[in-house]
């Protein structure tokens, strides 16, 4: 990421932070959509993301790290919206859904995997998820989980 452009965000550039979330639209959404499984709750999370990172970032102390600290407030607000929803994903509707949409045997590995991955600490599937569905390099899912 530009770091003058960041530089000008922290500074209180509207138009530089604006520029700077938007390279991370899709990335931010499809974070969203791991933790969620819900397009509008996704949507939600990211723009609620840009919302408190804009109120937040002079406090973004390393202007290198813009990524990692967009994506984890991302993250948080994933976590918000269940929260506030008191929304429980059952694991049933998600495979039923998936069943009926399938036409091969990968689904039904996909499935296999996200049973799987209800079953492990909340931190370690979401390293996963990082890992996995998003691409992230080991040290990228250090840094946006450095804080939880």
């Amino acid at each position: 990421m530009d770091e003058k452009l960041i530089k000008k965000a922290i500074k209180g550039n509207f138009k530089a932070y604006s520029l700077l979330v938007h390279s991370l639209k899709n990335e931010g959404y499809k974070l969203a959509y791991t933790i969620l499984k819900n397009e509008q709750d996704s949507i939600d999370a990211y723009l609620q993301a840009v919302e408190k990172g804009l109120k937040n970032i002079q406090n973004l102390k390393e202007p290198q790290y813009f990524k990692t600290w967009f994506l984890r407030i991302v993250i948080n607000e994933a976590k918000n919206i269940i929260s506030k929803n008191n929304k429980l994903i059952y694991l049933e509707d998600v495979e039923t859904s998936r069943i009926i949409k399938s036409k091969s045997d990968n689904q039904e590995e996909k499935l296999d995997l996200e049973r799987s991955l209800e079953k492990v600490e909340p931190q370690v599937r979401e390293m996963i998820r990082l890992k996995f569905y998003m691409g992230y390099k080991l040290d990228e899912i250090a840094n946006i989980l450095m804080f939880l």
